[in-house]
């Protein structure tokens, strides 16, 4: 959420800026006429009115509601609407069937063409089976993987966006394939339906990694999801190699009804 704090009053809305999700908490705090004031999405410059929510032109569809918010002796509460209940989806499934493997260690960043799966690993390591490491550059998480995988045995996995964040993997995925540390990387990718007309940072990730993943796939919705995370762990463990799975952003929140298979 992006907490302001003005003449005295705190207040505080949804992080998301309603136009494509820009992050609102790292904006700015503009002047505008009469002492008014305006939070500023960093991205395209949305303003909003901090005090009430709502956009200049006053359209209720392009403002944000306010959460309340209390100054207490220890600190600031602020009182989000309650989380609706979670729908398995299929980054879900993938997710556990990933820990049933005992890939349990993700090295990564998350971003905006993978943030269902982001969630999918919070919520694992919420319940305790996941330990999530964030880094600073896509290549340390690959290196990191590999380093993790030579001293363990054990593979570990490293989350990217799409486009360039996928690409920076490249050389520590290169220093795991060369000594046979087995590495799981989970890249993010546009939306499915406009693959191929050349969207923002797509780029073709399945031949961009064929020269270094063992196995490589993506993820689509009429894919078999389990199976496929089970087809690159067991690849990445067997063969000590690297595996690799694209996941377009609009698959990766799709609800999932099959059952999760376990694996020994």
């Amino acid at each position: 959420m992006a907490l302001t704090h003005i003449a005295g009053e705190f207040t505080a809305m949804d992080n998301r800026c309603p136009h494509q999700g820009g992050p609102l908490g790292e904006g700015s705090i503009e002047a505008g006429e009469n002492g008014q004031c305006w939070l500023r999405c960093p991205w395209h410059g949305w303003d909003f009115d901090p005090q009430t929510g709502r956009s200049p032109g006053g359209h209720a569809d392009t403002g944000q509601t306010l959460y309340p918010v209390e100054v207490r002796e220890d600190g600031i509460y602020v009182g989000p609407e309650a989380e609706p209940p979670h729908a398995t989806t299929v980054t879900d499934v993938m997710a556990e069937t990933m820990t049933n493997w005992g890939v349990t260690t993700v090295f990564g960043m998350v971003g905006h063409s993978n943030l269902g799966l982001s969630d999918a690993l919070r919520l694992q390591e919420k319940r305790g089976r996941l330990r999530y490491y964030g880094i600073r550059h896509e290549g340390a998480a690959a290196f990191a993987c590999s380093g993790y995988a030579k001293l363990t045995g054990t593979p570990a996995a490293c989350l990217t966006i799409a486009g360039p964040g996928a690409t920076n993997l490249m050389t520590g995925l290169w220093d795991a394939k060369v000594d046979r540390a087995p590495v799981l990387a989970l890249t993010g990718q546009v939306d499915a339906q406009v693959l191929g007309p050349g969207a923002f940072q797509e780029i073709d990730l399945a031949a961009a990694f064929a020269p270094v993943a063992r196995f490589s796939q993506t993820v689509l919705h009429t894919s078999k999801h389990a199976e496929l995370m089970t087809l690159a762990c067991k690849t990445a463990l067997v063969e000590r190699d690297v595996s690799h799975l694209i996941f377009p952003d609009d698959v990766q929140t799709l609800p999932e009804l099959g059952p999760i298979p376990w694996t020994v």
